[in-house]
């Protein structure tokens, strides 16, 4: 668990460095995009029996 101390801490330096840190997270979602756009075009039928099995399971939580 954090303490407050630390969770002040990461905000101040979220703040201090916000358009580094938003420019990192954009770059690391765009990869992941392209990583994920990659795997699906590499076995597009796999992606098709994961979209076609979710459709008939129910969600059960």
């Amino acid at each position: 668990m954090l303490s407050l101390e630390q969770v002040y801490g990461a905000i101040t330096c979220y703040l201090a460095h916000r358009d580094d840190i938003d420019r990192y997270l954009e770059s690391r979602r765009q990869d992941f995009a392209a990583a994920r756009q990659a795997a699906r075009d590499a076995d597009p039928m796999f992606y098709q029996k994961l979209v076609d099995a979710k459709k008939q399971t129910p969600l059960t939580r």
